[in-house]
């Protein structure tokens, strides 16, 4: 896929927005999906460089609430999302990451959707950020944030019970 985006930006495509990767793709027969896959990884590399250069206290790690073993899970929802305890139950993965990011400097969100986020980061001055999600919500985040974002796609998708590599996390931060 880096292979094609790099090709795909060396002919001159129009890629600044997911419309105009859209239209362009589309034409070639290539799935919806896809071209939201090839989207997300032209602004994680574009923004890769931007984001890298903010300094990393001015920078956050939004993770999906999603990710939490629903049933199992006892953190309390507060002013800025899920609050979690760190108490690394089975099968979620948030305590593991949320260390590794508050460790680099990170500030960490576990965030029930998109207006969340933009609002935490408006009241908190992020900017820049890490976002897990779907790829509906992180093609809608990397469209609308005005500040170098890279996203990381879920490997399993839903509303409840999700997944990530930790290792892709931590390897984008």
């Amino acid at each position: 896929m880096k292979d094609a985006v790099r090709r795909i930006v060396g002919a001159g495509v129009d890629v600044s927005t997911r419309k105009a990767l859209k239209s362009s793709m589309s034409l070639l027969g290539i799935k919806e999906e896809n071209i939201d896959r090839m989207y997300i990884n032209v602004k994680n590399s574009v923004n890769r460089k931007e984001l890298d250069e903010i300094p990393v206290e001015n920078r956050a790690l939004f993770l999906p609430h999603c990710l939490r073993p629903a049933e199992l899970c006892r953190a309390r929802v507060g002013e800025y999302g899920y609050e979690c305890n760190g108490c690394s139950l089975e099968g979620c993965k948030i305590a593991e990451i949320r260390k590794e990011a508050e460790n680099r400097g990170y500030r960490v969100f576990i965030v029930p959707g998109g207006s969340m986020v933009y609002n935490i980061m408006k009241k908190e001055g992020i900017k820049g950020m890490v976002g897990v999600a779907c790829i509906k919500e992180s093609v809608d985040a990397l469209e609308n944030i005005d500040v170098p974002a890279f996203a990381v796609e879920l490997s399993k998708s839903g509303c409840v019970n999700t997944d990530v590599s930790v290792r892709k996390v931590i390897g984008s931060l």
